[in-house]
């Protein structure tokens, strides 16, 4: 009998020592990278997949060229908010001088510097564009990453933010990969009639899903019992547990038109999770683009012209651009 207790005892402490790892492993601040751009694992030699590479890269490049151009001509400010937890939320305000706002919501352990092209690309639409850090993430506060549930009641404060310099402001909301995951979490709130738009590129169905997609590729874990541990551990120190954070619950309650957009061949976040997404919200317009031979994040430099010109056709049917 006492041996038998030994054996659970020392199981219970090894699979609680394993779910406080994964804890601070996925959601204890780190490093900002830019994940939208990091080389896949596997090993291109497909010369299809090569060429892919190099239209991707080629994109990537005009993009920066032409965002270096408009944001250059653009006054810039630093903004910051306090979060309802006191902590400091800093990000750039590009101003146009319009009634027109996008915010721009970066994907995990990267930063508002991701999101500086699309910026470029709303302000040529006469956006005013504010790209926020995410909580711990960039130069904003924080110790935890929120995976979007956190973030979503900080997106709020900065809506709040942008009616107190501009009370007439019409508002799109754009966020990729957990960006996507705080617009669509963000869109289940009680949202002022300011906000217009909501665009959604690659996100989540929870994140509860994703970490259970990724212990099994990453870790080639079960997600039972580590995962449950896991969100013992992420109530105690984030704040949260991965299955209240779900994007699909919050889309139930969502009213706002929501573009949803994923590329076919996200290998991170996939591809079934923008068709469960979609299907979630059941009131409100919305549209889906599912970009072919594109990878995580990859979608507009992909196809930056079907990306752009989707985008802007949906908003225009809700806050017409002209040309």
């Amino acid at each position: 009998m006492w041996v038998l207790i030994v054996i659970v005892a020392v199981i219970i402490i090894l699979l609680a020592i394993i779910g406080l790892y994964f804890v601070f492993f996925a959601l204890r601040r780190k490093k900002t990278v830019n994940l939208m751009f990091i080389p896949k694992a596997e090993t291109e030699v497909d010369e299809a997949k090569a060429r892919r590479k190099a239209i991707i890269k080629d994109n990537a490049e005009r993009f920066k060229a032409n965002s270096d151009e408009i944001i250059s001509g653009l006054k810039t400010k630093n903004v910051s908010i306090q979060s309802h937890d006191g902590l400091t939320l800093r990000g750039e305000l590009h101003i146009t001088g319009t009634n027109r706002y996008v915010i721009l919501v970066h994907g995990y352990t990267g930063s508002r510097k991701e999101m500086r092209d699309l910026a470029a690309v709303y302000a040529s639409w006469g956006f005013n564009a504010l790209r926020p850090d995410n909580r711990a993430h960039g130069e904003s506060d924080g110790k935890w990453i929120g995976m979007g549930w956190l973030d979503k009641d900080d997106i709020a404060l900065w809506i709040d933010y942008i009616l107190s310099r501009c009370p007439d402001a019409e508002i799109v909301l754009h966020g990729i990969s957990m960006g996507a995951a705080t617009v669509m979490m963000t869109s289940g709130l009680e949202l002022p009639s300011a906000v217009k738009v909501i665009v959604e590129d690659c996100g989540y169905t929870s994140v509860w899903d994703i970490f259970k997609d990724e212990m099994k590729a990453i870790f080639h874990l079960p997600s039972f019992p580590i995962l449950n541990i896991f969100s013992l551990f992420s109530r105690l120190l984030a704040g949260y547990s991965p299955k209240e954070a779900s994007s699909l619950r919050m889309l139930a309650k969502s009213k706002v038109p929501m573009l949803f957009i994923h590329g076919e061949d996200d290998k991170f976040v996939r591809t079934h999770m923008v068709h469960e997404c979609f299907e979630a919200k059941t009131r409100g317009e919305k549209e889906k683009l599912i970009v072919q031979d594109a990878g995580h994040a990859e979608s507009y430099v992909r196809e930056p012209e079907l990306y752009l010109n989707t985008v802007k056709s949906f908003i225009n049917r809700f806050m017409p651009l002209g040309n």
